[in-house]
């Protein structure tokens, strides 16, 4: 079995990564469930429906919320990697 890493990311952690408001990421995650790689952590004693809750991400989670956002932009396909940098202009040099 390969490496699985059990950090979890909290909300304002993700936010500050991708750049992002944190309620809009909070109204992004709302349909995520722990399968998903979103969380939520209590840190208050007893714990009740109206009790505030923390959102925390895995790495999967992170992953899948970039993917929620690009759905809600209308990129929901962006184009890999490779394909953008082969893409993006060239410099051109410059010959003496």
């Amino acid at each position: 079995m390969g490496y699985r890493n059990s950090a979890l990311y909290t909300l304002k952690y993700v936010a500050t990564m991708l750049n992002e408001d944190e309620d809009f990421l909070r109204e992004c995650s709302i349909e995520m469930f722990s399968e998903d790689g979103c969380v939520s952590a209590y840190d208050d004693y007893p714990a009740s429906e109206r009790s505030e809750h923390i959102v925390l991400f895995t790495e999967v989670g992170i992953e899948n919320l970039q993917q929620i956002i690009r759905n809600l932009r209308g990129d929901a396909n962006p184009p890999s990697k490779l394909v953008a940098e082969r893409n993006r202009k060239k410099p051109r040099l410059l010959r003496p």
